[in-house]
């Protein structure tokens, strides 16, 4: 397993020593501050808040693990959140009011709900470039935000459809004919995947409002996130009443889990699981969709960081 790198720098504010102990899962975020994820799903831990000297108040966590992308709770400054430290994103807006990042965390999409204004950020984890993007005619939160991994397209999902907003400046309406509640980017794609009440569908090619094909349809469904297997096989969907749903794109097949929870999304950590619920301060939890199962995540015992923290020395 790779080690993320943000959290072996910077935990406890020390630097990176002998990699010894259990593997670095990820990280989550807890309030205005972000902590480290040890071990394996099955079997991980929740350690203390790593100290970047400032709160964050949105924050979007790369796939990779590998960086954040947060607004400073204080004056709204974006950040670049790397090893060991946070530092402003040139050129970028602040106090976004929606971070969306691509399926393998190499771009990102800032949504400005008062000024109308969509930036994509390129090149993550750096260099970073940041791009406007013209959409003078939005002036309302999407429903749903997402961005393509080369950061030339951005997808937003607005009452009477789904818009996409190329690096040239083209703005393509792609009607859905229901109201959109959750998107995703294939990865390495223009392919967009979205959800609504009634079905699953994907869009070919999202610049150029490609044919729609369903995906699934066994509604009614109550959406509040879905992503993609790092291998775009598999899609997970979860919805507002604790239902999971995993459908494996080769063959078509469906499967369901209840996690007994309020999802608050889908958000992949790492290649192969996805953290569905935030961290309230005591756990959170995660799904393997290959395997069907679920994971809860607790904070960890004094015991358990004490060793942690020693394993580092």
């Amino acid at each position: 397993m790779k080690i993320p790198a943000i959290i072996a720098c910077s935990l406890c504010g020390a630097a990176v020593r002998a990699q010894i102990g259990p593997p670095q899962l990820g990280i989550v975020q807890d309030g205005g501050r972000l902590r480290p994820v040890y071990g394996i799903p099955a079997a991980a831990a929740v350690l203390g808040p790593l100290d970047y000297g400032r709160e964050f108040a949105r924050v979007a966590i790369s796939p990779r693990q590998d960086y954040a992308i947060a607004s400073d709770s204080g004056d709204g400054v974006v950040l670049l959140v790397l090893p060991g430290a946070a530092s402003p994103v040139p050129g970028a807006g602040a106090n976004p009011d929606r971070i969306a990042i691509s399926p393998r965390g190499s771009a990102a999409a800032l949504w400005f709900s008062s000024v109308g204004r969509l930036q994509i950020v390129s090149g993550l984890p750096r260099p970073a470039s940041v791009r406007d993007v013209p959409t003078a005619f939005f002036n309302e939160l999407p429903s749903a935000l997402a961005v393509s991994d080369d950061g030339a397209l951005a997808a937003g999902a607005w009452p009477d459809g789904v818009y996409s907003f190329g690096s040239s400046g083209q703005v393509t309406r792609i009607p859905t004919g229901e109201r959109v509640a959750a998107l995703a980017f294939y990865g390495a794609s223009h392919d967009l995947t979205f959800a609504t009440r009634l079905r699953i569908s994907k869009i070919a090619n999202a610049g150029s409002a490609g044919a729609i094909s369903t995906l699934y349809r066994a509604g009614p469904l109550d959406p509040v996130g879905l992503a993609l297997s790092w291998d775009n096989r598999r899609l997970t969907l979860a919805e507002r009443a604790g239902s999971l749903l995993t459908l494996d794109l080769e063959s078509g097949a469906a499967s369901r889990l209840d996690c007994g929870c309020s999802p608050e999304g889908v958000f992949p950590m790492g290649a192969s699981v996805f953290r569905i619920t935030a961290f309230d301060g005591a756990t959170f939890q995660l799904l393997d969709p290959s395997a069907g199962s679920l994971f809860f995540v607790p904070l960890a015992s004094p015991h358990q960081a004490s060793l942690q923290s020693g394993a580092g020395q």
